[in-house]
């Protein structure tokens, strides 16, 4: 009888082991932030402006220039020439682009020269240069 009675005590208590073990919770919380970086829009443009000139000299050399200028969202601001020469007397042309863009204040100058010799066999001759320039030269 104390061989039962052991084992019914060694039952309940692992019954009532188990059971504490069923009844104990754990609970884990896990939260996930994921940024999305915001898009960035182009900057639009929002002033436009642009004008066209020529002229003819009296030896025959004759200048096209066209300007424009554009500012943007950002309150860039870019201003670009575009003259082009032509010398009939030594067959040349000669072009000039020439771009001033000022972004947060600074100005930056970038000419680009063409030369060329039509119905020749000489490739043109292209220059460019990049200049900043000083905001307190007037």
């Amino acid at each position: 009888m104390t061989r039962f009675l052991l084992a019914g005590a060694a039952a309940f208590g692992m019954m009532t082991g188990a059971a504490m073990a069923q009844t104990s919770t754990s609970e884990t919380t896990t939260t996930t932030t994921t940024m999305m970086p915001q898009p960035v829009s182009p900057p639009v443009i929002v002033k436009s402006s642009g004008t066209v000139g020529h002229a003819v000299l009296p030896d025959g050399d004759q200048t096209s220039t066209s300007g424009t200028s554009a500012t943007d969202s950002n309150g860039a601001v870019t201003k670009t020439t575009i003259t082009n020469q032509s010398y009939p007397f030594s067959n040349m042309i000669m072009s000039t682009k020439k771009t001033d863009t000022t972004v947060n204040g600074v100005t930056t100058e970038t000419v680009t020269t063409t030369q060329s010799y039509p119905g020749t066999s000489n490739p043109p001759v292209v220059t460019t240069a990049t200049n900043p320039m000083n905001p307190d030269a007037k």
